[in-house]
C-alpha cells in the first residue's frame, strides 16, 4: 500500500514500529496502511495496542515516522501575527517527492514559495479568512515544484492550539490530483464539445423546418383553392410548432427536455397570430404548471396542442364576436394531464366524435397512443372540451422550476 518512499524507507519505518512495540509484521502494516489513508475508525482499534507501554519519547518518534511515510503530503508552518507570513517547520517525504524540493530548501521558507500564475487568488484568500478566524479550511487550485511545472493539488489546513487556546502552528494534509484533474477537465471538454454540437443540430433543423415552412406558404400564395390553402395552413402551424421546439431547445443548456410554460405560451401567440380572425376577439386563458417534459413527449404534445387550438379559432366560435380559450397542465406524481377547452359552439348533441375521420382527429388519436395518454372530448355548455393523461417513465426528466 505505502508507495510514497522507498521500499528502505518502507522496511526501516515497519522495523522500527515492530521494536518498539512488539506489533506483528501483519498489524504494522495495517496501522501504516490505515493511517495513509486516514481510516480513523480502524486506527481507534489499533492505537491503544500500539501506544500501551509507550513512553512519550517513543511516542512522538513513531508519530514522526508514520507521518513521515504517508502518501499525501504534509507541512506544519509556525503561527505569526499576520496569516500569510508563516514559515514551513516540517515537511514529509511526500512533500519531497511531488514538489522536487528537499527539505532542507523548504525549511524555514514560506509557503508562498508553491504558488504561481495560476494559484487561484480567491481560494487563497479564502484560505486566509479562514486560518485568521481559527477555522479549518479546504481546498484546490494550482501549485508549483521546483522545476517550474504546474500540479494540481487539494488540500485541508487546521490549527494547532497550545493549552491556553492560543494558535501555535498550522498542519496542511495534501494530496496531488493532478490526474484526476485532467480527467475532469477532458470530460468536461467532452461535454462542452457535445453541447456545441446539438446546439448546431438544432439549429439547422430549425433553419430547414423554416425553410419548407416557407415553401408550402409560397405555395399557398400561389393557389385559388381555399381548400388547398387550409389545409397548406394547417401543415405550415404543424411545422412551425416543430420548429419552436428546437429554436428554444437551441437557446438552452438543456437538450433533453423542455420547459412547459415558455413553450406553450410561444406556441399559442404563434398560433393566434397566424389564424384568420376576422374581427372576432379571442382571449386566452392559460394555467400551465411550472413543469418540464422530455423532448420525446413534447414533440407529440406540442402538435396535440396545436390541432386542438387550431380547431378551436376556426370552428369553435363561428357567428360569435368574441371567445375564450383555456389551457391547462399539470403533474400529479408521475401523471401529466392537458387540459384544453373554449366557451364556442360546441358539439352537435348527436356528434359521435369517434366516428370522425378528419386529419386532425386522426392525428390527435394517433399522437395520444405514441404517448402511451389516455384522452376524452366533452361536449360543454357553452363550448367544448379535451382532456389528455399520460404516464411519464422513470426515465423521464421531470422537474419542478423555482
Amino acid at each position: 500500500m505505502i508507495n510514497s518512499v522507498s521500499n528502505n524507507s518502507k522496511a526501516s519505518a515497519i522495523d522500527y514500529i515492530k521494536s518498539i512495540t512488539g506489533m506483528s509484521d501483519h498489524d504494522t502494516r495495517q496501522f501504516l496502511d490505515r493511517l495513509e489513508t486516514r481510516d480513523t475508525n480502524r486506527i481507534n482499534d489499533i492505537l491503544p495496542d500500539l501506544l500501551d507501554g509507550l513512553g512519550k519519547g517513543q511516542m512522538l518518534e513513531l508519530l514522526y515516522t508514520a507521518i513521515d511515510s504517508a502518501h499525501e503530503m504534509v507541512v506544519i508552518t509556525d503561527a505569526r501575527n499576520r496569516i500569510g507570513d508563516e514559515k514551513i517547520i516540517y515537511v514529509n517525504n511526500s512533500m519531497e517527492r511531488v514538489t522536487g524540493y528537499t527539505k532542507e530548501e523548504l525549511i524555514g521558507e514560506n509557503p508562498k514559495i508553491f504558488q504561481g500564475p495560476d494559484t487561484d487568488k480567491e481560494t487563497i484568500q479564502r484560505l486566509r479568512k479562514k486560518l485568521s478566524q481559527g477555522k479549518h479550511f479546504e481546498g484546490e487550485t494550482f501549485n508549483y515544484r521546483k522545476d517550474g511545472s504546474m500540479y494540481r493539488v487539494r488540500w485541508s489546513i487546521d490549527p494547532i492550539r497550545d493549552e491556553q487556546g492560543e494558535i501555535t502552528h498550522f498542519v496542511s494534509v495534501q494530496q496531488d490530483v493532478t490526474d484526476q484533474w485532467r480527467q475532469k477537465k477532458k470530460l468536461e471538454d467532452m461535454v462542452k464539445e457535445r453541447e456545441l454540437l446539438l446546439k448546431e443540430i438544432h439549429h439547422r433543423v430549425k433553419n430547414n423546418l423554416a425553410v419548407i415552412a416557407g415553401l408550402l406558404q409560397l405555395q399557398s400564395d400561389k393557389t385559388n383553392s381555399e381548400e388547398t390553402r387550409h389545409i397548406l395552413s394547417e401543415s405550415i402551424n404543424r411545422i412551425q410548432s416543430i420548429a419552436t421546439l428546437h429554436e428554444k431547445l437551441y437557446k438552452t443548456d438543456d437538450f433533453n427536455n423542455i420547459f412547459l410554460p415558455d413553450y406553450f405560451k410561444d406556441l399559442l401567440e404563434q398560433l393566434i397570430n397566424s389564424m384568420e380572425q376576422n374581427e372576432m376577439n379571442i382571449a386566452t386563458n392559460t394555467d400551465i404548471a411550472k413543469i418540464t417534459i422530455p423532448v420525446s413527449k413534447a414533440v407529440p404534445l406540442s402538435l396535440i396542442f396545436n390541432e386542438l387550438v387550431t380547431n378551436s379559432i376556426k370552428h369553435g366560435f363561428e357567428e360569435q364576436d368574441e371567445g375564450t380559450i383555456r389551457i391547462s397542465v399539470d403533474q400529479t406524481n408521475d401523471i401529466v394531464t392537458m387540459r384544453v377547452s373554449d366557451n364556442g359552439i360546441g358539439f352537435p348533441d348527436d356528434l359521435e366524435i369517434e366516428k370522425l375521420q378528419s386529419l386532425g382527429l386522426r392525428l390527435i388519436d394517433t399522437l395520444c397512443k405514441q404517448l402511451q395518454g389516455e384522452y376524452e372530448f366533452e361536449n360543454r355548455n357553452p363550448g367544448t372540451g379535451f382532456i389528455l393523461r399520460f404516464k411519464l417513465d422513470q426515465m423521464d426528466t421531470v422537474y419542478n422550476r423555482t
